[in-house]
């Protein structure tokens, strides 16, 4: 046995500044404290891996292994305490916690053991961690492929964390997790947390888990006492755990792995399955997890698939505020302060390939904070679609036409509207009003629909004038057509603007001779 995570301090941890190595019970016991953590080592799209596995082990300590009860309290903040109670999950047992155990027969961490007792059939050799990670680099493009060649036991721990819990389809007889709404979707995180720090949003989290446990347990059809650590139990790749035998935190294994240690140096062998290993065939990714939206369209539940466009302001609109049903981890609790924030993190998966890695952080203000109630959210809900459409009308129906008009230089009834070469300047202007949405929905959320409304139209206005003025200047026109192009692009643009934004204008019409000097007024009005 090796890389025991219970007692070798295998994490790179800087605490309150300070660079640390740190085991599995010591990192759970500073999360318990009042500290400031930073995994030195973890890359950007293992961070919601690592915290899920942490929480949902710490969970099942919590709940099954006689672990701390209260997570703020000194019991909780020795690191012994949490040994024992992860011990107590394995029955005493050192190998499941090790990354390397030479027994083919006995677990490892997050590998079950081996039927056959031999590698024979675990064609697939990963000398390196990222290789063996869900972040797909063989193209070479943006990330290299095998690049970590003088990697540590921590960068194995990580990426096998992220395969075994985070993992989708990725090709015959390479089944992903029951954690998600089919093999090329994601396991997302939607949630409320108190702050960005590691401490404060685990044991927020942990506190959830538990007290969903029964409901959770309930609506799914857990077993209390079932499989909860899933590479405890033999697996030769040929049949499938029910979820009724699974316990309602279960921490899940995808692939067959084992890791082996050659004079020092770690490397993986893994071999395929001729099934999931959970029968995952009911439930479309609805699992109980408490960082995952669930649809409630056209009468059937299904776990959210992030797309490629990550979360935009259109997306989490619809997410908060929308047809879904939140999971309990987007849910605001009384002790989560005056000032939470929502966090968005995915990794999306396309076929054969990463299409992005997306986070998003929202803060919600004071005044903001009770709309995240159910019943209170169905106002905002509402503002916030009658917002997204209009700035769909200005973006379709104003800029588009006029930038087309400067790229085609026709009249707007024979524009081609399919002709994407818009589209950059109209992804211009989403970027800007994704900038201003959640910030203004939250700032007016004490003004009535029309005023708020008004600020909104206001915004819309200047992003959209913003963005022309920019296209107006970057699109190559012959010279002989300049002006008679730029003066039908205006024209159309302004003519358009003043449809979409009626009452804006007409508002400013108004107010505008109550503003105005007569010296001013007799110059407008010759």
């Amino acid at each position: 046995m090796k890389y025991d995570v219970l007692s070798d301090p295998l994490v790179h941890v800087e605490v309150d500044g300070e660079l640390r190595h740190a085991d599995l019970p010591q990192i759970f016991a500073l999360l318990c404290g009042d500290h400031e953590l930073t995994f030195t080592a973890l890359q950007r799209h293992q961070h919601h891996p690592w915290h899920a596995f942490l929480v949902q082990l710490a969970a099942i300590a919590v709940t099954r292994g006689n672990g701390p009860k209260a997570l703020d309290e000194a019991p909780a903040r020795d690191p012994e305490v949490w040994r024992q109670s992860l011990l107590r999950l394995t029955k005493k047992k050192r190998e499941p916690w090790c990354l390397v155990v030479d027994d083919l027969g006995a677990p490892a961490l997050l590998q079950p053991p081996v039927p056959e007792r031999n590698l024979d059939g675990f064609k697939t050799e990963l000398a390196t961690p990222d290789a063996l990670d869900i972040l797909l680099t063989t193209r070479n493009f943006d990330l290299k492929s095998q690049r970590m060649s003088d990697s540590e036991p921590e960068h194995w721990l990580f990426a096998l964390v992220a395969k075994q819990t985070f993992e989708g389809f990725s090709g015959r007889l390479n089944y992903g997790i029951a954690r998600m709404n089919g093999g090329m979707s994601n396991r997302p995180c939607l949630a409320i947390a108190p702050s960005l720090s590691w401490g404060p949003r685990f044991r927020r989290d942990v506190r959830v888990w538990v007290e969903q446990r029964p409901a959770i347990a309930k609506e799914h059809g857990y077993d209390a006492k079932g499989h909860a650590l899933l590479w405890l139990d033999p697996w030769d790749g040929s049949e499938s755990l029910a979820r009724s035998s699974l316990d309602p935190f279960f921490i899940e294994i995808c692939r067959r792995i084992r890791l082996t240690d050659a004079e020092g140096r770690l490397a993986a062998r893994m071999s395929t399955s001729q099934i999931a290993r959970i029968d995952a065939t009911d439930h479309a990714g609805h699992t109980g997890d408490i960082w995952t939206p669930v649809s409630t369209k056209k009468g059937a539940l299904a776990s959210l698939t992030v797309p490629a466009t990550g979360f935009t302001y259109r997306r989490l609109a619809e997410l908060l505020f929308g047809e879904w049903t939140k999971p309990p981890a987007l849910e605001v609790r009384a002790d989560d302060g005056r000032e939470p924030m929502v966090i968005a993190q995915a990794l999306v998966r396309g076929q054969g390939k990463t299409e992005g890695y997306h986070e998003r952080i929202v803060p919600i203000p004071p005044k903001a904070r009770g709309f995240f109630v159910k019943d209170e959210s169905r106002r905002l809900g509402s503002r916030s679609v009658l917002w997204i459409d209009r700035a769909g009308k200005v973006r379709s129906g104003v800029l588009k036409f006029a930038v087309l008009t400067l790229l085609q230089g026709v009249r707007e009834k024979n524009l081609d509207l399919r002709d994407a070469r818009a589209d950059p300047w109209l992804e211009r202007f989403e970027a800007r009003v994704d900038e201003h949405f959640f910030t203004t929905l939250f700032d007016t959320i004490d003004l009535d629909d029309a005023t708020s409304r008004g600020r909104w139209d206001a915004i819309l206005d200047e992003v959209a004038k913003q963005t022309f003025t920019e296209a107006a200047e970057e699109v190559p026109l012959p010279s002989v057509h300049r002006y008679p192009i730029l003066a039908a692009a205006e024209g159309r643009f302004h003519g358009a603007l003043r449809r979409v934004l009626a009452e804006l204008y007409e508002g400013r019409a108004i107010a505008k001779p109550a503003t105005m000097t007569t010296e001013e007024h007799d110059r407008a009005h010759p």
